[in-house]
């Protein structure tokens, strides 16, 4: 199976950018590290750069963000490994938030390009971690075979999709996306 890093499609002229998500009482959840969000709390986040509304698209710290069409097509095929919580965008039709719970450690560093975290960074405490990956390629057999979307262990900014989520995806409109795939060359 192939899978693809799901990231921002910059190329849409004017487009929108959400900021920070934050809880009513003006917490910041944490919705990158693969944890369900355990409050009644709503969503809500604002507009920083005005241009037409996307049906998908990530925040300032890479949290996806969906219309309902569109993460009701991902609960669908990713079940329990993602929790869908409304946000509330001042002006703006009702969006998904899209907690990717499931953490995979996939990375090929025979064939990715990278560098860690180590003890004598400001970082300390995320030694051994991805600092940056400048080319992406995922050791598939490393992967579950039930995984259609996923945060990579180690480097959980990087979201990944199945070839099959990619395809409902793109069935039901997801202007906004950009599918870089990230499968190991076949030769």
């Amino acid at each position: 199976m192939r899978y693809y890093d799901l990231v921002d499609d910059m190329s849409s002229p004017n487009r929108w950018h959400v900021g920070e998500i934050t809880l009513s009482d003006g917490s910041e959840p944490h919705l990158r590290i693969g944890v369900p969000l355990d409050s009644d709390l709503p969503l809500r986040a604002a507009v920083h750069h005005e241009g037409p509304a996307l049906e998908f698209s990530l925040t300032s710290f890479a949290v996806p963000i969906a219309t309902e069409k569109l993460a009701k097509v991902v609960r669908n095929l990713a079940g329990a490994d993602v929790q869908c919580l409304p946000l509330e965008i001042e002006g703006h039709e009702r969006r998904v938030v899209l907690n990717v719970l499931r953490i995979v450690n996939c990375v090929d560093e025979r064939l990715s390009k990278f560098t860690k975290w180590t003890l004598k960074d400001h970082r300390a405490d995320l030694a051994g971690q991805y600092h940056s990956i400048t080319r992406l390629i995922l050791d598939t057999n490393r992967i579950p075979k039930d995984a259609h979307i996923f945060r990579l262990w180690g480097f959980r900014v990087a979201l990944i999709v199945s070839e099959e989520l990619r395809e409902a995806m793109q069935h039901v409109g997801c202007k906004g996306a950009d599918f870089r795939e990230v499968t190991p060359p076949l030769n």
